[in-house]
């Protein structure tokens, strides 16, 4: 494991697919209770998904490699109907190596310069669980404020729970 500051971040390319599903299988097998991902995701469906976040307006998949292995993903997806193109929504992970040193905010600072160069942009948002306490406070402190509460919006634990909806306005 490096340090943080020897990490690089920089947008997914062709060829980041299998990195990209190692870092997934890792993710997976965590079994975590505060993202959505739930699944394995192959090489080539990776490849696909960097093609189509390329060709994409308000898009971008940000990876955060030490050496050659992906150890955080943020994407940030804009909407695609025009009267919602000013928005978009993102998701973040970081490895559990990793987590604590502040790579979770690197990976969002570099997310939200990018959205605010887009013309005509000006929201990112998110859905997190109540429970990620750490995240919240991340969010909070780059100026994410609480929207509200999606009541049993969610389910990762096997039964609906809420799900708090927090966004960055510029």
């Amino acid at each position: 494991m490096g340090t943080t500051s020897e990490i690089i971040i920089r947008p997914a390319a062709p060829g980041d697919g299998a990195a990209m599903s190692a870092y997934v299988s890792r993710l997976v097998a965590e079994r975590l209770d505060t993202i959505l991902l739930n699944h394995e995701i192959s090489p080539d469906e990776e490849e696909e998904t960097i093609r189509r976040y390329q060709r994409a307006d308000h898009h971008i998949f940000l990876l955060a490699f030490d050496g050659e292995r992906v150890v955080g993903m943020l994407d940030v997806h804009g909407h695609e109907h025009p009267a919602k193109r000013h928005w978009g929504v993102f998701g973040m992970s970081v490895d559990k190596d990793y987590r604590g040193q502040s790579l979770g905010r690197r990976l969002l600072e570099r997310a939200i310069a990018e959205a605010k160069s887009w013309p005509g942009f000006c929201r990112l948002e998110l859905g997190v669980t109540p429970w990620n306490e750490r995240a919240i406070e991340l969010y909070r402190s780059l100026g994410f404020v609480l929207e509200g509460v999606k009541r049993k919006g969610i389910n990762l634990r096997g039964e609906p729970e809420d799900d708090l909806m927090m966004a960055l306005v510029w």
